[in-house]
């Protein structure tokens, strides 16, 4: 395709997992892809960093947007995905100059629209290096074969170096000349160097914002981490006491049945010690007879009694082998009763949503903590299953912390319960994200906080 010589020719540019570019299209090819009619196999079930650039007559970069696209396990792009491309680029503020003027440059940190900002990402800014050298370096070698008209040559007034309507005149002085020269000059050069200081201030602001937003998804990923496992130490603490405890009443009522047959047995020596004492008179032969019954009868009780005791373990031990494998047996049938009625609701309604789709028709929703979430066609059936998992998993918390913080943030007072059982009620400042939210600091209050508790609990973990 032949572009004018003042005309700027689209191309799509794909990064891989390097750094450096994988593959470049002409934006036509790029539009048969979304269209379907050509899938991209090697980006198969994949998300690929992209960026749309604009490219003059000199295979210089004029503007560009770096974005994602998601693609299926058929290399088609995900139906869901619609980014107005050219739109962003032309509404794209200044970038870094790279050899002929700053670029319009459209990304996460710099976008100026900001519903679709999650749609892109930020390149790196630093000198020499990055995605835009490899970008600046892919259109100057021009693999696309992008082709430009030659201008019209025409002569104005302006390339002589004078002010349009004015002309050298035979008897102005050297003098005035050169005086005339020197003032255009100067303020040609103040011009440039205003220009020139405030697209290195735009610059360096755009790196700054860059590098802040990477310093906070960096905070936000920590702060994710460090609640779940809080999460995990206080689930396993938990688990042990309950351990403990069962072993303790296990131990209690052993220790009751063994003092029960302790008692019995010191009852029986008493008895037969005692009818011993009587037979001191008698013959020996009825003393030893005597004796003899003794010792059989004491080893009687005592066999019976352990076996006893042998019995009542062996039978708890098959109670709880038994309570072990109904758990087990409930588990996987929950799980299979879970799989049929997520099999239905998905089955029941992918006509209307592939056709709700097809119609351009995106789903969203607000979740508090969450904001708006674009959410996927396949994804519908679990987010209707249960809206507050989806929006946990968004946030990156687990469904038991993000309940407790959506109650936090419904009303933020302090719950801690007083000895009488009534709560404090005290009005605490509210938590706006669930990943800064932690059990038993953010719903309470000064005087109730817990938050000593909780860093033993991390340490008590680590």
């Amino acid at each position: 395709m032949v572009h004018d010589y003042d005309e700027l020719a689209p191309g799509i540019f794909f990064f891989g997992d390097d750094g450096k570019v994988a593959k470049e299209m002409h934006y036509s090819e790029f539009e048969a892809v979304l269209d379907g009619y050509v899938p991209a196999a090697e980006w198969a079930g994949r998300s690929a960093k992209a960026v749309y650039a604009e490219i003059d007559s000199d295979f210089e970069v004029r503007s560009a947007v770096f974005f994602h696209v998601s693609f299926t396990k058929k290399g088609e792009v995900d139906p869901s995905w619609n980014l107005p491309l050219d739109q962003l680029a032309r509404a794209a503020t200044a970038g870094p100059d790279l050899g002929s003027g700053p670029i319009r440059l459209a990304c996460s940190s710099q976008c100026p629209i900001q519903h679709f900002r999650d749609f892109l990402w930020d390149p790196d800014l630093r000198m020499g290096k990055g995605q835009l050298k490899q970008l600046h370096t892919a259109c100057k070698r021009n693999k696309l074969a992008i082709q430009f008209r030659e201008p019209d040559l025409y002569r104005t007034d302006h390339e002589v170096g004078f002010p349009a309507g004015h002309s050298v005149k035979s008897g102005m002085s050297s003098d005035l000349l050169e005086k005339s020269l020197f003032d255009r000059l100067r303020k040609e050069y103040e011009k440039e160097f205003r220009d020139h200081m405030a697209q290195m201030l735009r610059e360096q602001r755009l790196k700054a914002s860059t590098l802040t937003t990477e310093s906070e998804k960096s905070i936000q990923e920590l702060k994710a981490e460090h609640t779940r496992r809080l999460d995990e130490y206080r689930a396993m603490l938990e688990e042990k006491d309950r351990i403990l405890h069962e072993e303790k009443e296990k131990n209690a009522q052993l220790k009751e049945t063994i003092d029960g047959q302790a008692k019995k047995i010191e009852g029986l020596r008493e008895y037969f010690e005692h009818k011993l004492e009587q037979a001191q008179g008698a013959e020996e032969f009825h003393i030893e007879r005597l004796r003899e019954n003794y010792e059989a009868e004491m080893a009687a009780k005592i066999e019976s009694a352990v076996k006893e005791v042998k019995e009542t373990l062996q039978m708890r031990e098959v109670e709880l082998l038994y309570r072990n494998e109904q758990e087990a047996h409930l588990q996987v049938e929950i799980a299979h009763l879970r799989e049929e009625n997520h099999s239905l609701i998905s089955n029941s309604g992918d006509q209307l949503l592939e056709k709700m789709v097809s119609k351009g028709i995106s789903f969203v929703t607000y979740q508090p903590g969450a904001g708006h979430i674009t959410i996927p066609a396949t994804d519908v059936s679990t987010f209707m299953e249960s809206p507050a998992v989806y929006a946990a998993k968004h946030c990156g918390v687990n469904e038991q912390h993000y309940i407790a913080w959506l109650a936090h943030y419904q009303a933020p007072v302090c719950n801690c319960k007083g000895a009488d059982g009534s709560i404090c009620g005290a009005n605490i400042p509210r938590i706006n994200s669930p990943v800064d939210f932690i059990l038993g600091d953010g719903d309470r209050c000064a005087t109730h906080k817990d938050l000593q508790g909780a860093t033993k609990l991390v340490r008590a973990g680590a």
